[in-house]
């Protein structure tokens, strides 16, 4: 029996079968690709925030990534993300946890009403 680091049927490998990604950037997590994002997928990542999160987190630490919240540029990047994607703040506490950075107001603030609908 082989061991796994992450939850066999949990929120983000849930996301992960319906050909979906999410990863952090600058300790928010995005969703890609857009096209394929519907209401449903978006209220069911809003709801399961915290839980995605830790996976991500969890996620991480085992590959040993050296920038696991996405803060540096990245050089190679999934196509599917080149078609848009939407973005998740983190609350302050969980932000914290996190050991993020501080939130730079004019890069890093999501208003918690555009939670999942704002774009790029």
């Amino acid at each position: 029996m082989a061991l796994t680091a992450l939850p066999v049927n949990s929120p983000l490998t849930q996301l992960r079968a319906q050909g979906l990604e999410a990863e952090f950037n600058r300790a928010r997590v995005i969703v890609y690709p857009q096209p394929k994002i519907t209401n449903t997928l978006r209220q069911f990542v809003s709801d399961n925030l915290v839980s995605i999160v830790n996976e991500l987190n969890l996620e991480g630490y085992y590959t040993k990534n050296p920038d696991p919240l996405g803060y540096a540029a990245k050089s190679t990047s999934d196509g599917r993300r080149n078609q848009g994607y939407l973005i998740w703040s983190l609350n302050a506490d969980l932000r914290t946890e996190l050991g993020a950075r501080p939130v730079d107001e004019t890069i890093d603030a999501v208003p918690d009403a555009l939670n999942g609908y704002l774009s790029f």
